[in-house]
């Protein structure tokens, strides 16, 4: 089966399809060929014609929208022009007014101004025109002018002459710049009464030239309004008596010969025909015309790319439904064409088989086959499996899981769940550091592994429903299922019975201590890790002398954290005093005393862990005061973790000798080594610096703060010379020197050194092996 589920599957499929593959691509071409092409000839035939009329329909609407959003427009401006014609900040009074000297009236004026302007946004500037003494035309944008040019006078006098007391201009040039000519809403003020000047509303051509141009039905065309003499007054180009394009004033003079006020026509220029339509606009006594014009070949430029888009379409759509046909095929054969691949062996039949599902129900008999073997594999695993899930379960590590859904996975394990509780028995070894020889600290899974095997062996020749944990740390766990009517009693006496003759047994076979824990009897399966919690914290009461101990927590925790056991301080008094004085063996011995005496008083595991913890702190305390800090001896190793773990004294006690005092102690011996060279390098400098004088060992140490038995000693060690005799060497080679590069007498010599002459005499020859004279008088001859 591996070998199937490993193949590399083809990317492609086998040069020769089988009869499966035709047949699916058969009948996906008829279910997707023939619709698409009754749809794509339904479509052309109806889509052409209703189309067109949607396209007529939609430019009308346009167009006839456009022309009510410019006349809105309009019209909302005059009537805000005669609103404001009729404002009391506009009344006769203004006539006499001095505007350039009355700056509170003119600084209104401007305001005013201002407002009128933003008011509406089609207005680019407001001019008010006062025809006093000095006619001047006041605005927000250059402030109070005077109408200096004669034309312009005239002009604004006409304007004011005319019988209608708003009017529209076209072409109306702003004041002293005749070149700048807009469309402009003319307003006589006040509105009643007779006028002294004239509001003049001046359009944005910006603004006018886009409003025109939401006239306009496509980009092959021309949008523009004329006046009832045929001038222009706005064109997609610009507004206030503009130039049109030759195009526009062909149609324009079109326009104008023409009788009716309104319609539409077709009409021809250089060889384009256009459709045109035209109206009337009645704006305050002038009539003005809008006219559009759309090239008929972009009118109908929709409906014929529609119709090409239709046939289009229709003819892609059978395209796609071919190669979708072809597609749906191949994916519908993926499948089988994967299932071919997987199971067909190319070595032994290079090409596929013909009948493909003929092919895979003789692999699926033989998969089925396998898998029946496989079944019975996981079968045989299931007792490994079972074991792993129980010892999770009992260490917590299912906590998140529901005591339902625990049940559940026990049953699916193979327990049978209903109406049983269960009662944890812990199995714990101890003693093997007794045992030299035959365990070892390494050995405590094969120790924990025969443990779990006697307790398999008992529970099964005694008929008990059990299951076994190994912890794999001298510890087995025994779970231990009862039926909901067996009274509780009844269970802790058979679970008694059951840590009695495991306890025997170990003893017997193992040659170990072994202590026995009874927990309470459980109703819910999710209880067992804090029923293992509870066990484990009453193990430390056993008695750490005793062989092997069954202990029952429902007897042990009514008292269990009450008991006192005197520390014995004194004994702990010894070990830091060791550790002060730099004696590490005798600092080992102490330990070992120490934790005697806890055994004897205390008697119990806990007591004696708790002590040794205690030890443990003072004797690092020790160590710093000393000089040492125990991060340096130790690293990141977590003494009191490793302590904490320990359950028999013996092995306490070898592991504060080898894993405490042990690097303190070769901390302390290569620190002392040092302390002794630099003592002997300084007693060196000191002999050389006084070897003429009465020196000796006893005068040096008092020079150099020690002892002479501390001095003498280091110097054998280091120098492996006595001081003596280093003096007695410094002296004669100091001599030697003299001899050779002085011309001083012997006896001069000797007192110079700090020896008498005749000590020199007999100390040179037995050193040298000749007299200092006869020392002389070789060294000449050799000369």
């Amino acid at each position: 089966m591996n070998h199937f589920a490993q193949r590399d599957w083809p990317d492609r499929p086998p040069a020769i399809k089988g009869r499966f593959y035709r047949k699916s691509l058969l009948i996906v071409l008829s279910i997707t060929c023939l619709p698409t092409a009754i749809i794509g000839i339904t479509l052309y035939l109806l889509g052409s014609s209703h189309i067109g009329k949607e396209v007529t329909s939609s430019n009308e609407a346009l167009l006839l929208n456009a022309v009510k959003r410019i006349n809105g427009d309009l019209n909302q401006l005059e009537l805000t022009a005669t609103q404001w014609a009729f404002d009391p900040r506009f009344d006769g009074s203004l006539r006499n007014v001095d505007l350039k000297d009355q700056y509170k009236v003119t600084q209104n004026l401007y305001r005013t101004l201002t407002v009128m302007k933003g008011f509406y946004p089609l207005v680019d500037q407001v001019h008010l025109f006062v025809d006093g003494k000095s006619p001047v035309v006041v605005s927000d944008f250059d402030g109070i002018e005077a109408v200096s040019s004669p034309g312009d006078l005239v002009g604004y006098r006409a304007v004011m002459s005319s019988k209608q007391g708003a009017f529209w201009l076209n072409g109306f040039p702003r004041v002293n710049r005749s070149d700048d000519h807009t469309v402009a809403l003319v307003h006589k003020v006040p509105g009643i009464g007779q006028p002294y000047g004239t509001l003049i509303f001046y359009l944005d051509r910006d603004k006018l030239v886009s409003l025109v141009h939401e006239l306009s039905l496509g980009k092959a065309g021309s949008s523009f309004i004329i006046d009832e003499k045929g001038r222009f007054v706005v064109t997609e180009k610009g507004a206030g008596l503009p130039e049109g394009t030759p195009f526009e004033t062909a149609l324009a003079a079109e326009i104008k010969q023409r009788e009716t006020g309104s319609g539409t026509f077709l009409y021809n220029f250089q060889g384009e025909t256009y459709t045109v339509t035209f109206g009337d606009f009645t704006r305050l006594g002038l009539h003005w015309t809008y006219v559009t014009a759309a090239s008929l070949s972009s009118m109908t430029a929709p409906v014929k790319m529609m119709s090409r888009m239709i046939v289009g379409v229709s003819l892609s759509g059978f395209v796609v439904a071919l190669l979708l046909s072809w597609l749906a095929s191949k994916r519908i054969y993926h499948p089988i064409h994967r299932l071919v691949g997987l199971f067909h062996d190319e070595k032994r039949a290079p090409d596929p088989p013909s009948d493909e599902i003929g092919f895979l129900e003789k692999q699926w008999r033989h998969l089925n086959r396998e898998s029946r073997e496989l079944r019975e594999k996981l079968e045989q695993a299931q007792p490994w499996m079972r074991s792993s899930f129980l010892l999770h379960l009992i260490q917590g590590h299912y906590y998140s899981f529901t005591e339902e859904e625990l049940r559940e996975r026990m049953n699916a394990y193979g327990w049978s769940m209903d109406g049983k509780r269960f009662l944890l028995v812990l199995l714990q070894v101890t003693g093997l550091s007794r045992l030299k020889g035959r365990f070892t600290d390494g050995d405590a899974q094969l120790v924990s592994f025969a443990a779990a095997n006697i307790a398999q062996e008992l529970t099964a020749a005694r008929g008990e429903q059990a299951d076994i944990v190994n912890f794999q740390d001298l510890s087995v766990g025994i779970l231990l299922s009862f039926g909901r009517e067996e009274p509780e009693e009844a269970a802790r006496g058979s679970a008694f019975q059951l840590g009695a003759s495991l306890a025997e047994t170990i003893c017997a076979v193992l040659k170990v201590q072994s202590t026995i824990l009874i927990g309470r009897p459980l109703p819910r399966i999710a209880d067992l890790p804090e029923s293992l919690r509870q066990l484990r914290q009453a193990a430390r009461y056993r008695d750490v002398q005793e062989e092997t101990q069954i202990l029952s927590l429902e007897d042990l925790l009514p008292g269990m954290g009450r008991e006192t056991v005197p520390y014995p301080f004194a004994a702990e008094k010894e070990v830091k005093q060791a550790i002060r004085m730099g004696l590490p063996e005798e600092a080992a011995a102490a330990v070992h005393s120490f934790v005697e005496i806890l055994v004897q008083e205390g008697g119990k595991e806990m007591f004696v862990q708790d002590g040794a913890l205690q030890l443990l702190g003072s004797i690092q305390h020790a160590i710093l005061e000393a000089g040492y800090q125990p991060r340096g001896l130790y690293g990141d190793d977590d003494l009191y973790d490793e302590l904490r773990g320990m359950r028999d004294p013996d092995r306490m006690t070898e592991w504060f000798r080898v894993r405490v005092i042990g690097p303190y102690g070769k901390a302390l011996a290569c620190d002392k080594a040092l302390h002794q060279r630099r003592l002997v390098e300084r007693a060196m400098e000191y002999v050389k610096g006084n070897y003429d004088s009465d020196i000796s060992l006893e005068r040096c140490a008092e020079d150099l703060g020690t002892s002479p038995f501390t001095l003498s000693k280091a110097f054998k060690h280091i120098a492996d010379i006595n001081f003596i005799d280093y003096l007695i060497q410094l002296r004669i080679e100091k001599a030697k020197e003299l001899l050779d590069d002085t011309d001083m007498k012997v006896g001069e010599i000797a007192l110079q050194i700090g020896y008498q002459p005749s000590y020199l005499n007999r100390l040179f020859k037995k050193l040298v092996g000749v007299t200092p004279g006869q020392y002389r008088e070789r060294k000449a001859n050799l000369e």
